[in-house]
């Protein structure tokens, strides 16, 4: 849509889109839009009727674009159709994390569920990155959390951005119950996913010292 490209040009900024490139990385061109304003023109376009499909995929934004108009869907199919349909089109991490937390839509639901365990149990690097940012942000509570634990435990990967996310996942899973975590925290066989966690659970406002030191000993960093 030439509307899409003329916000994107309008609002964008080569300065911010530097800064971008050295933090993500990927085959899209990068205008430099902050996620706020894209935030606020998804809301915009679904009310005047855009939706999913009319966007093309023609830069960063544009994809992130598509996520943010799928946050405001009802229709819970219609929200997973849509996501599966972008998984192709995640090559970074901030695709993910900024599309997959925001499906509110899609807590709590089994179908759901399955598609994020599904994710994870794939190769490709950013398609397992988005199941495991999808079961941390919407299947946490008391009657997932056993299973999301033991799925990210068991994921075995030496892909950077997945590691990452498991280390992240587990220290808001620490966050959430600690003594339960602590468990299935030891079955993960990586050094560098437990010694990421144990960064990402010092630098945590929401974890006791006693806590951080716990999960230091844990990881043997």
């Amino acid at each position: 849509m030439e509307r899409i490209k003329k916000f994107l040009e309008e609002n964008g900024s080569e300065k911010m889109a530097a800064f971008n490139a050295r933090l993500i990385f990927t085959k899209y061109k990068i205008y430099g839009v902050k996620i706020p304003l894209l935030r606020k023109e998804a809301k915009k376009l679904f009310d005047e009727g855009v939706r999913f499909c009319n966007l093309g995929e023609g830069s960063l934004e544009e994809i992130i674009l598509k996520g943010l108009l799928l946050s405001y869907e009802k229709d819970v199919d219609e929200v997973l159709s849509g996501l599966k349909a972008l998984l192709p089109y995640f090559d970074n991490w901030a695709s993910v994390d900024v599309v997959v937390p925001s499906l509110k839509k899609l807590k709590g639901k089994h179908v759901v569920f399955n598609f994020f365990k599904k994710c994870c149990e794939s190769k490709e690097e950013f398609v397992c990155r988005t199941g495991i940012i999808g079961l941390m942000r919407h299947f946490i509570d008391e009657q997932y959390f056993d299973q999301t634990l033991e799925i990210v435990a068991k994921i075995d990967s030496e892909k950077y951005y997945v590691q990452m996310a498991q280390a992240w996942a587990y220290c808001d899973f620490f966050i959430k119950n600690f003594e339960k975590t602590a468990q299935y925290f030891e079955k993960i066989t990586s050094f560098e996913v437990k010694k990421k966690c144990a960064q990402k659970c010092r630098d945590s406002f929401r974890l006791t010292s006693t806590q951080k030191e716990e999960v230091r000993k844990m990881s043997k960093v």
